[in-house]
């Protein structure tokens, strides 16, 4: 928080992740556990200006929850880590701080879903708009996924807070592909298809804005200018994000012509759960 106060003062906001997710064992996710209520206490205490979406947020990895976060074991973990996600978020309503639940593997989409949507439709989450997904347009899925999100925003009655990123596990997604001797991929093989479906999620977003709050994570200038040129020129209710340590140039310009009041959010991982309860 110290040092993106630089930042925070040239217009820039903040969505903290703890480093080290897929913890090993159950010690491991209690201590990610203790970390992350403990970021959302400080976030949660500095406060900030604005609604919601306009404070520094928190992401969530929640494989650092629990130390079977797979599909072979979803009976056991919907009922071991859906508490934790949903007392989480409840502690983050609490505090005035937005939860985003961030994106893995594509093994553990379906589940990932499924828990999403035992918190999206818990009662002391009701009405809240701080409960948001990340989304990895790299994905096949990725506009199905749009597709649902929308619907189970409709039924939960909020608006969420969606991360579109393009994909982080791309090697890992193709290699384990190939090593199981699969027909196909998860995920495109094709820079230039990644960024198609990341256009056609944005689109999507954007002309729902009753269901989302689009949050546009790029280090692309040519996806970011497509983005801009499809929301008009009246459109402000969106944000763009960056990674910490990327995109300066890019977004320096960005803010410096942000005549529109367009947000933007660095995501910026601090470090392990250690610092955080020292």
């Amino acid at each position: 928080m110290e040092r993106g106060a630089d930042a925070e003062r040239k217009g820039y906001r903040h969505s903290y992740d703890m480093l080290g997710e897929a913890a090993r064992t159950m010690a491991d996710a209690d201590r990610y556990m203790a970390s992350y209520g403990n970021a959302i206490d400080r976030l949660g205490a500095a406060g900030g200006k604005g609604d919601l979406f306009a404070r520094a947020s928190i992401s969530v990895k929640l494989s650092a929850l629990h130390p079977r976060y797979e599909l072979a074991q979803r009976q056991r973990v919907l009922e071991e880590l859906a508490p934790r996600l949903i007392s989480l978020a409840e502690r983050a309503r609490e505090r005035g701080v937005a939860l985003t639940v961030d994106a893995e593997e594509a093994d553990r989409l379906d589940l990932s879903l499924d828990l999403f949507n035992m918190a999206a439709a818990a009662p002391s989450l009701a009405g809240w708009d701080g409960l948001g997904l990340a989304v990895q347009a790299y994905q096949k899925r990725a506009i199905h996924v749009i597709a649902w999100l929308a619907d189970l925003a409709r039924r939960t009655n909020r608006r969420l807070p969606v991360r579109l990123v393009k994909g982080a596990y791309w090697d890992s997604e193709i290699k384990r592909s190939q090593e199981q001797g699969l027909p196909g991929y998860p995920v495109f093989t094709r820079k230039a298809s990644t960024d198609l479906s990341y256009i056609v999620c944005a689109r999507a977003m954007l002309d729902d804005p009753e269901a989302f709050y689009p949050q546009f994570a790029t280090h692309n200038a040519q996806t970011l200018a497509t983005i801009l040129t499809l929301a008009g020129d009246e459109r402000t209710d969106f944000e763009f994000q960056r990674l910490h340590g990327m995109g300066q140039a890019l977004y320096e310009r960005v803010v410096e012509q942000s005549g529109r009041g367009i947000a933007c959010r660095i995501y910026a991982p601090v470090g392990s759960h250690e610092d955080l309860l020292a």
